[in-house]
């Protein structure tokens, strides 16, 4: 039980730092520097993905909730994610042909489900570490 909600966590973490550093136009905070979304690129979104898993590890290291034995796993998951991310959206733009309220729907589904797909992940590198 405690380890699922640990990842319930690490997932509600990862998701609350995205809505934070997104900073567009509709929330009531300023940008964060050199981390928040600059523009709607898919380059920026990808750095978007980087920052969100970077302050979440940061901060799951500093209060003792990662242990050392995940490091290198957390670590190969932030270095693949962002780069799976312009292939999501490559997906729902090009392949699915998604527009308006459906692409709108597509973009927001990924807020939670990356981080789910960077916690499984994390969990079959370690596992074979």
């Amino acid at each position: 039980m405690r380890a699922v909600l640990g990842k319930m966590g690490y997932v509600l973490a990862n998701v609350l730092v995205m809505v934070i550093l997104h900073g567009n136009s509709k929330q009531f905070w300023p940008k964060i520097p050199y981390l928040s979304l600059k523009n709607e690129s898919t380059f920026e979104h990808a750095r978007l993905l980087f920052n969100t898993l970077a302050v979440v590890t940061v901060c799951q290291a500093l209060i003792g909730r990662l242990p050392r034995e995940r490091w290198l796993a957390r670590g190969v998951v932030l270095a693949a994610m962002p780069f799976s991310l312009p292939v999501i959206i490559f997906v729902g733009q090009k392949v699915l042909r998604l527009r308006g309220q459906a692409a709108e729907t597509y973009n927001l589904s990924m807020v939670p489900l990356l981080p789910i797909v960077a916690m499984v992940a994390e969990d079959a590198i370690a596992a074979r570490g």
